[in-house]
């Protein structure tokens, strides 16, 4: 009786085991087909990369950059990165990342030239959340038209409550560039009118636990270089069709206008090498 039971208990066994083996064939082929789709796309999927006009253009304001301004500070000039607002569309972070782009700035809002309304840049929220979502270093910036001290508090105040607190790697950036037009607000501001603003928004930031940044131009640049300001608060300096800026002792280099790599196909965008690391200060 003992070893019926146990013949019993073994066929039972056996058939069990048999089952078992059945029902995990169809689980070990889906494994098998989704590992050999997922293999495949692997070797169909090349990373982006920057087209070879934008490489060779990089290597070129660098080498320029190093040569013109020969401290060994310069030697860390390998960041690269862009800055968006809703000029650029829709945008495709992961492919930028995968270009190498390793920081964005991102416009939050700005004030009209003309009306001198405050509104949001339409593609904030999508940049900003596309920008952390690929793990890239983001600033923010402002394009500012203020034309009175309460003007440029009002615009600090905007970007602080669009960020709500929010961590940034990188600094927020006072952007302030003069008008062409005569009929714009600003096109009249003095030199004073301009220096104050520039350090209210940026003292205004600081005091709420942000880094701040200056943007200048060949136009604003020796601007605020009389007053100190480019001392004070690090720069980020446009100057293009160049291979190397007029001043040296800058932050970050905006050294094109018109820069075309993948992720962005509806528009041109600003390109940037950074030298300083933010996070270490």
């Amino acid at each position: 009786m003992a070893k019926s039971k146990r013949r019993r208990k073994k066929r039972r066994n056996i058939k069990i085991g048999r089952l078992l083996l059945v029902m995990s064939i169809p689980v070990f082929m889906l494994y098998g087909l989704f590992s050999a789709v997922g293999w495949v796309f692997d070797l169909l999927h090349e990373p982006a990369q920057l087209p070879q006009s934008e490489q060779q253009q990089q290597s070129l304001v660098e080498a320029g950059y190093q040569n013109a301004c020969s401290t060994e500070d310069l030697a860390k000039l390998t960041r690269f990165g862009i800055d968006v607002s809703q000029f650029q569309k829709a945008i495709d972070w992961q492919t930028l990342k995968e270009a190498q782009v390793e920081y964005a700035f991102i416009r939050v809002g700005a004030r009209g030239y003309v009306t001198g309304e405050i509104y949001e840049d339409e593609t904030f929220v999508a940049n900003l959340n596309g920008a952390k979502s690929v793990g890239m270093d983001v600033g923010i910036y402002f394009f500012s038209q203020a034309v009175t001290e309460q003007e440029v508090i009002e615009e600090a105040d905007y970007v602080l409550s669009k960020l709500q607190g929010m961590p940034l790697e990188l600094p927020i950036v006072y952007d302030f560039e003069l008008p062409a037009d005569p009929e714009a607000r600003g096109h009249n501001l003095s030199n004073e009118e301009l220096i104050l603003q520039a350090q209210r928004f940026l003292e205004h930031i600081e005091q709420n636990g942000y880094k701040g940044m200056l943007y200048a131009n060949p136009q604003l640049y020796p601007i605020y270089e009389s007053a100190g300001l480019t001392e004070r608060w690090p720069i980020w300096y446009a100057e293009y069709e160049t291979e190397s800026p007029q001043y040296c002792d800058l932050d970050i280099w905006q050294y094109s206008d018109t820069g075309e790599i993948p992720g962005i196909d509806d528009h041109h965008v600003d390109l940037n090498l950074m030298r300083t690391d933010f996070q270490a200060q």
